[in-house]
């Protein structure tokens, strides 16, 4: 402290006696509050002194101060005049800062040609960055003719003294082969050089750059590297895609409590993808607690940014009434934002809207609009709805051959549905050549993803030996399937395999309860079936009014065997 305070003293001597560079000297002490207190005021005082006599350091402060209004009142012309003093006696951060006004026009007439004049006298004395500055004129061609091998001279100066942008500029010089012969390898060296400076444009870069690249380059982890420091800067872009490595466990160990926290971080900057991805975790409790109030709460903030995923997912929440009260029309008016902006979900949802008079009037031809555009972009239950449109003539004229167009379209993306009623075509021979063979293929397709009703009519054409040699067994075995995801004529189905021993074991009390099951779900046959087990004490004991009841039931469907029956039991 006593040392400082002998410093003090001494330069204010010398300065007192007219030392320019004590005054400069002073000046700072002033204006840093170094050994003395902060007083700008002082240190303009004592810069004017100092710059008065000459000296090009206190000219050059002198002007930052006027630049910035900082012991003096604000006066951009004053600067410029202190700064082409420093300048024109060689002092480079002045050269650098005067080509910066000619070049934007601060405080003079921009004169691009006068900042290139600046940038080069500041550059040759090794100013970085003076040396960046001249990089960018010869790159945009902005006060020079345009040369790219100069642009990269001049970036390589700045760059080899470790400027982080220079670096970015050069491994794009690099990358794109401009200015030098393409090399991927350099630009990477410089990309990573900058990038280890924290410039997110690098990071993003080589994230880019890891994830993208084919073969051995290919590295997922130092991707996971890069988004990681970006995302600790606070970008709120390598924030989401953290989120979605850590989701898809790319690059890390899988982790949804981290995939979480990392959309969060994002989310909360605005970001509507992480926004989004948010309100998918609460809404189905991945990564965290279910909270469909919260889901609703991000999807609305995602949507009101016209996040389409998000409008959709919004659309879905007031359709069913999850973390808000059910509101049709609210739901249609979510659907159509992010339909309109393409996203085929929303407009198939919209499409069954229309179709089913939820939130708006039911029509047919609106239906049929919003589900050709989202079968269009290869949306399979789309396709598969569109096909019904066509096959009964809703919306749009009758048409057998398109409804089976679209049919396969859906059928050939694995879509059950489409594949079971593309067998029944070939089964029956509707809008196409009856082809028993197809139609096996294509139940087969769907039965095997558990589509009950191909289940079915496989177990049908099985028992049948239509399209494939006959096997009760195996139609039993597809039955069963299919009857315990409770199809009516499964059930009833495999109880009469089970009445007679066909393809099972005999078990005459279990061909009841699969009757039961059945008539209890409105199927005639099972309901006229289950009154002769009754009528005839068939692995049940025998109730003749529980037999009416049955055949009953039965009759009024229209099952003639039932009605025969009920007019024996009346004679």
């Amino acid at each position: 402290m006593e040392s400082q305070n002998f410093m003090i003293k001494w330069y204010t001597e010398a300065a007192e006696q007219g030392d320019a560079a004590a005054q400069c000297i002073l000046g700072d002490c002033y204006y840093f509050g170094e050994g003395v207190e902060q007083d700008k005021q002082k240190a303009v005082e004592w810069y004017t002194k100092a710059a008065e006599q000459g000296n090009a350091k206190a000219q050059f402060n002198l002007g930052s101060c006027y630049v910035n209004g900082e012991g003096v009142e604000q006066d951009k012309q004053k600067a410029i005049e202190w700064y082409t003093k420093a300048a024109e006696q060689g002092f480079a951060g002045a050269q650098c800062i005067l080509g910066y006004c000619y070049e934007k026009g601060y405080g003079v007439e921009q004169d691009k040609q006068k900042a290139v004049k600046w940038y080069t006298k500041a550059a040759e004395q090794g100013n970085v960055a003076a040396q960046l500055n001249l990089g960018y004129c010869y790159d945009l061609g902005e006060g020079v003719e345009q040369d790219m091998q100069k642009a990269v001279e001049w970036y390589t100066k700045a760059a080899e003294q470790g400027n982080a942008k220079a670096q970015f500029n050069l491994g794009l010089c690099y990358e794109k082969g401009e200015g030098v012969e393409q090399d991927m390898q350099k630009a990477v060296e410089w990309y990573t050089k900058a990038a280890e400076q924290e410039d997110l444009f690098a990071m993003k870069w080589l994230v880019n750059h890891y994830k993208s690249s084919k073969g051995e380059q290919q590295d997922y982890q130092k991707a996971v590297e890069w988004y990681t420091k970006a995302a600790e800067q606070g970008l709120t872009n390598a924030q989401c895609n953290l989120g979605y490595c850590y989701q898809n466990g790319e690059g890390v160990e899988q982790d949804m409590q981290k995939a979480v926290e990392w959309y969060t971080k994002a989310a909360e900057q605005g970001d509507a993808e992480a926004q989004c991805n948010l309100g998918v975790f609460y809404a189905l409790g991945i990564g965290a607690k279910q909270d469909w109030q919260k889901a609703v709460s991000w999807f609305a903030k995602a949507a009101e940014h016209g996040h389409a995923a998000a409008q959709y997912h919004l659309g879905n929440c007031y359709y069913f009434g999850e973390g808000v009260e059910q509101d049709y029309q609210r739901a249609v008016e979510w659907f159509t934002k992010a339909a309109e902006q393409g996203d085929a979900a929303a407009q198939y949802n919209l499409g069954r809207c229309y179709e089913n008079a939820r939130g708006v009037k039911q029509d047919w031809q609106k239906s049929v609009e919003w589900y050709a555009k989202a079968a269009e972009q290869g949306l399979a239950a789309a396709q598969c709805n569109l096909g019904s449109c066509y096959v009964n003539g809703d919306g749009v004229e009758q048409d057998m051959q398109k409804a089976v167009e679209w049919w396969t379209k859906a059928a050939e993306q694995g879509f059950a549905g489409a594949q079971c009623i593309l067998g029944y075509c070939y089964e029956k021979g509707n809008g196409v050549e009856k082809d028993l063979q197809k139609a096996i293929e294509w139940y087969t397709k769907a039965a095997e993803q558990g589509y009950a009703a191909a289940q079915l009519n496989l177990g049908v054409c099985y028992y049948d030996g239509e399209g494939v040699e006959q096997d009760k067994q195996k139609a039993a075995e597809w039955y069963t399937k299919a009857a315990e995801q409770g199809l009516a004529e499964a059930q009833c189905n495999l109880g009469g395999c089970y009445e007679y021993g066909e393809g099972v074991e005999q078990d005459i009390q279990k061909a009841v309860e699969l009757y039961t099951k059945a008539a209890e779900q409105g199927n005639a046959v099972a309901q006229y079936n289950l009154g002769v087990c009754y009528n005839f004490g068939k692995g049940v004991e025998k109730d003749l009014q529980k037999a009416i009841e049955w055949y009953t039931k039965a009759a009024e469907q229209g099952d003639e065997d039932a009605q025969e029956a009920l007019e024996r039991l009346r004679k």
